[in-house]
């Protein structure tokens, strides 16, 4: 499940946010006052998905 966090976390506790997004492979919401601003994931976790993405919109 997407993990939600203010965007200060980023900068306070990047070294937590990078485990996070490396071990879930889920994304991050990063919110800012309250609303959502940033989403932030794994690098191989979203060449993944833009690989299935570009693959189904090829077969439709």
């Amino acid at each position: 499940m997407a993990e939600i966090r203010p965007v200060s976390d980023l900068q306070r506790k990047v070294g937590e946010i990078t485990d996070l997004a490396k071990s879930t492979k889920e994304p991050i919401y990063l919110t800012k006052n309250g609303s959502k601003h940033l989403v932030l994931m794994d690098a191989n976790a979203f060449d993944e998905l833009a690989s299935r993405v570009q693959k189904a919109s090829k077969d439709a």
